[in-house]
């Protein structure tokens, strides 16, 4: 399982995956933090995000992230929420847990944070109908949906017959089943804390998703807007405001809270 998670298929040095303490003895002493990737992009696009964590104190044996799928060989309009996917991510955060003896912070990312959501809440797969087990909301401390598919991709709204990405089983559409099971919840099962941060000006996501807006997270603690970002952006613009929300220093600038 350690083998397919570190995923040096998807290339060389911390392309495929990144984590793990230099030695064994090494003591955690900032909560270790989990970072899953979006559609059709690899663990790398944390590289920089991992950098910013470092400068700040934290060690390798603290930051970690892995590769699902085929680090984009699936381009964006056919790759859908594979239960293998959330079975590889829910794996994930068990063995970081178990191994650095510690609750987790988990951030996801674009499609990444369906597929997190869906490996922390458990239960059966839409896809295939297996059953993942219970929620381990326990492991969770603070859970952070950034640029994240929350209720849907807004283009998937006219695109759920011609574009596998937004069927309606395991797809971005707004009335996907995927999503349905994550937004039906009636509380919020992520972590103990729950955050989303977004872009009005994030046209990939878009804004309107079966009346709901895209990229927010049902009963977060508190949604973050950082506007002017596009999809992209947003990933190293935030990076401030990641780590805040990651060492519970106070964020409240620019934020608005979620009733």
């Amino acid at each position: 399982m350690v083998d397919s998670l570190e995923r040096r298929d998807m290339g060389l040095g911390l392309i495929g995956s990144f984590g793990g303490k230099d030695y064994n003895d090494e003591k955690i002493i900032n909560k270790p933090a989990i970072f899953i990737h979006g559609t059709t992009i690899r663990a790398a696009i944390f590289i920089q995000t991992r950098k910013y964590f470092m400068d700040r104190g934290y060690k390798s044996g603290e930051l970690y992230a892995t590769t699902y799928g085929d680090g984009g060989l699936t381009t964006f309009g056919y790759k859908t929420m594979n239960c293998e996917d959330v079975i590889k991510i829910r794996n994930f955060i068990k063995i970081v847990s178990e191994y650095t003896n510690s609750t987790v912070n988990v951030l996801g990312y674009s499609m990444g944070t369906p597929i997190t959501r869906k490996a922390i809440l458990g239960g059966k797969c839409v896809d295939t109908n297996e059953d993942l087990g219970e929620a381990i909301t326990h492991l969770v401390d603070t859970y952070i949906a950034l640029a994240g598919v929350g209720y849907g991709l807004e283009t998937c709204n006219f695109l759920e017959n011609i574009y596998p990405s937004c069927n309606l089983v395991n797809g971005m559409h707004c009335k996907s089943r995927f999503l349905n099971d994550l937004n039906s919840q009636p509380e919020k099962f992520e972590g103990i804390n729950t955050h989303a941060i977004y872009s009005e000006q994030d046209y990939l996501i878009g804004k309107d998703c079966c009346g709901n807006i895209c990229p927010e997270l049902n009963h977060s603690n508190m949604t973050h807007k950082r506007n002017f970002n596009d999809h992209g952006t947003i990933v190293f613009n935030t990076l401030d405001l990641q780590y805040k929300l990651f060492t519970n220093i106070e964020e409240n600038e620019n934020s608005s809270f979620i009733l």
